[in-house]
């Protein structure tokens, strides 16, 4: 219908003139086709109407590049039940010349559906229908990868052919020009001729690509034998498992016709001669491509849909046995989810010697240290798999999507990077995940369900293979390990060994001097490291700040928001109370605004003075404090979590001395961790108590909570720099924690020995040392 817009200003001029949006209440009255005089009404429908180029488009756009195209037309083949599909390359393989032929035995398509479904662009069979006549599930469902041929060559043919009551018939359509889906005709304009005829032959599908659009040579070849070895599946290697077979049949590419060998080509990439059989094309046969299972340390096992893990880890370079493995990962009940899925993590150390005994162990033979890890790049990265068939580009040398190395920068000696595992994840069909395959089929949308498969998949690396297998390269001297305590450095520096070994030396009438020297070289180094250890406290107090930003952000960003967005809103009503003070619901709304701007402007203020002491300036001698006090105020930063925090100071402690922000940095990092793994787990009642209780010697004050615990195998790591269970985490923490309360004269002590969640200690001496 035409509607003057003039006919609507009119009668909506008061609210225009105010500013306001004319809503769909305001339209209503404004026209009505009874009385509306204001112009001819002319009733219409409107339609899409699709260009004929619209299927180059599918074509060349949404398919990203020749060897993904082949790989769609493949999985068709399985799609319709075949037990094995031919791709023949027929040369010259150059631009507007060669032959690409994919050739099929499955059950064909009869014409009804060539005309309602294959040449119906994004038809919605595949997913109304997740199962073919056979059972199999699936692998298309955007309606699209037909479309394939488009992006291989000008023109197409396809023969089908389909038993229908006992009868094979078969379609045939000689030539589809893609050139005529071009320009400014529409698609309902394009008519292709076929033929249909009965037929003895058995009942498939042949598409014929001719006048090719790429030039194809042997690194070309070679690349799309390698995304067919890798779209198999590397664990259904049995031949009861394999009802599907690809080939690659390069018979017709010799030295002559294309400078190269095909047959060499295909099974150089194998490594040993095909064994003889009957039939020549078994030598084309693609095999999947191998996973290196002689590895260091495997990962394997199974998530349920609620992020619940049962599995096994082993470290087979220390021929230990394997271990079982229970994790669980919580998760918002709302957001999507990938569904059960399988893992299997094959992991490699990259020195030489036992990366070659690896290779051996692989049937590979005696190789050089740069062929070893050559081969390992080869294979490295971690796939996803989804109905026997691995999704594109997960795998790849190139696709590091689980973002292995960004977070091995962090760490090097603690994470694992993407050329250190080779493995891969079975995923559920769509209907039972919520992972969908992106348009152009390259990879998963980036939804809930895909970051969550990540975040998984991290946290297994991270809690399970990360710390165990550094804890065993420190154990075995493979690594050095790691020291972080100025207390180290002090005895160190008081030279004990050099004092020993000198006066062993030196003859005893110089034994005084060297005394003297030796004692003021030793004092002159504590003065430095009480120097470092002051630069490092600020530092660290500064580090504290950067693992509490996301409580900032968690708290101070929605009242900031809250802030900026209502400040001129009442700049609004303001000025409409002062033109008509007797709009009373204007002056309640301004009251209701001015009150909520209040509270949230206190409640920044009360979040920036909590973080104050965290600030790191200079401070003097230590002081007296009331630990409860500072407790209770220090734990307001965590009152919107879940976790109950509940303070016990039944012995009435009130004092302690030290340096308050140092009592007040430990806190918030105990209390934070706890926070972290009880909302990481699924804890129905989860608690977090803090205990002051008096003691002979001075103060105890104990952080207890019943989340998950530490396993008794990191007990003795959990202090050092750098170690962490948390994805993501920077292994400062604890570490901050207890250097800090060292200033303060008070330590921070660990607490094995209990049956549930974790105890720490903070013990405060009666007099400050």
């Amino acid at each position: 219908m035409h509607i003057k817009f003039e006919d609507l200003t009119n009668c909506c001029s008061s609210n225009l003139q105010k500013g306001l949006e004319i809503s769909s209440a305001c339209l209503s009255p404004c026209y009505n086709p009874a009385t509306y005089t204001g112009g001819e009404i002319i009733d219409k429908t409107l339609k899409f109407n699709p260009r004929a180029r619209i299927i180059r488009t599918i074509g060349d756009q949404l398919i990203s590049g020749p060897e993904a195209a082949i790989v769609e037309l493949v999985k068709n083949a399985y799609d319709a039940d075949a037990s094995r599909v031919i791709v023949r390359f027929t040369p010259p393989l150059h631009p507007n010349a060669g032959t690409i032929t994919v050739s099929d035995d499955g059950h064909g398509m009869p014409l009804s559906v060539i005309h309602e479904k294959w040449m119906e662009p994004a038809t919605t069979s595949k997913l109304l229908n997740r199962k073919s006549p056979r059972g199999r599930t699936m692998m298309g469902s955007k309606g699209i990868g037909r479309f394939a041929a488009a992006k291989l060559g000008k023109k197409m043919a396809l023969n089908s052919i389909v038993e229908t009551e006992g009868t094979n018939t078969e379609v045939l359509i000689p030539e589809i020009d893609w050139d005529d889906f071009t320009g400014d005709r529409y698609l309902s304009d394009i008519e292709i001729e076929y033929l249909e005829q009965k037929t003895q032959s058995g009942t498939g599908t042949l598409i014929e690509i001719r006048e090719l659009h790429d030039f194809w040579n042997k690194q070309s070849l070679s690349r799309l034998l390698l995304e067919l070895r890798r779209l198999i599946s590397p664990f259904g290697t049995r031949e009861e498992d394999r009802d599907f077979r690809i080939y690659l049949d390069l018979s017709d590419c010799t030295k002559e016709t294309t400078t190269f060998d095909g047959r060499e080509l295909v099974q150089s990439a194998f490594g040993t001669e095909p064994e003889e059989s009957a039939d020549p094309l078994d030598a084309f046969e693609v095999k999947p491509y191998p996973l290196l299972t002689a590895c260091d340390y495997e990962l394997a096992g199974h998530f349920d849909e609620n992020g619940k893990f049962q599995g096994t880890f082993q470290i087979r370079r220390g021929d230990q046995s394997p271990q079982d493995i229970e994790l669980e990962i919580s998760g918002s009940d709302d957001d999507p989810q990938p569904g059960p899925f399988d893992v299997h993590f094959y992991i490699f150390d990259r020195e030489a010697e036992p990366l070659k005994k690896n290779m051996r162990e692989a049937g590979l033979g005696d190789l050089s240290v740069a062929e070893a890890r050559r081969i390992l790049n080869e294979v490295a990265g971690v796939a996803i798999y989804r109905n026997s068939f691995r999704v594109r580009p997960y795998g790849d040398e190139e696709n590091d999507w689980l973002t292995l190395d960004t977070r091995r920068v962090q760490d090097p000696s603690l994470r694992i990077g993407h050329n250190q595992v080779a493995g891969y994840i079975t995923v559920q069909d769509t209907d039972k995940s919520e992972l969908v395959e992106k348009s152009s089929r390259e990879g998963f949308e980036d939804n809930a369900a895909f970051r969550r498969l990540r975040e998984l998949s991290l946290a297994l690396l991270s809690r399970v293979a990360e710390p165990r297998r550094q804890k065993f390269r420190e154990k075995a001297g493979l690594s050095r390990k790691r020291k972080g305590s100025f207390n180290d450095v002090r005895r160190e520096a008081e030279l004990g060994r050099i004092r020993q070994a000198v006066l062993r030396l030196v003859p005893p009438e110089k034994q005084a001097e060297a005394e003297k020297i030796i004692s003021s070289e030793a004092a002159s180094l504590q003065v430095q490291i009480d120097q470092l250890e002051e630069r490092q406290r600020v530092l660290e107090a500064k580090s504290s700040l950067g693992a509490i930003i996301g409580e900032v952000l968690h708290e101070g960003a929605p009242r900031a928001a809250y802030i900026a967005g209502t400040s001129p809103k009442i700049s609004g009503l303001i000025e409409n109370l002062l033109a008509d003070p007797s709009r009373t619901e204007v002056k309640s709304d301004l009251l209701g605004k001015l009150k909520h701007l209040r509270d949230n402007a206190s409640g920044l203020a009360d979040l920036f003075r909590l973080l104050r002491p965290l600030a790191g300036g200079k401070r003097g001698k230590p002081e007296n404090f009331n630990p409860h006090a500072l407790i209770s105020s220090t734990i307001e930063i965590f009152e919107t979590h879940d976790p109950q925090i509940q303070i016990e100071n039944t012995d009435k402690v009130h004092l302690v001395t030290g340096y308050p922000g140092d009592l007040s940095t430990a806190i918030i990092n105990l209390v934070g961790n706890a926070i972290h793994w009880l909302e990481g787990s699924r804890i129905e009642d989860p608690r977090i108590n803090i205990t002051l209780k008096r003691a002979s010697d001075g103060v105890r004050i104990f952080i207890t909570d019943n989340g998950p615990g530490i396993d008794e195998e990191f007990h003795e790591l959990i202090f050092d720099v750098g170690f962490s269970l948390k994805e993501g985490g920077t292994g400062l923490g604890l570490n901050i924690a207890r250097e800090a309360l060292a200033r303060s004269g008070a330590k921070l002590l660990f607490h094995p020995e209990t049956e549930e969640g974790t105890i720490f200690e903070i013990f405060y001496p009666r007099e400050l040392k």
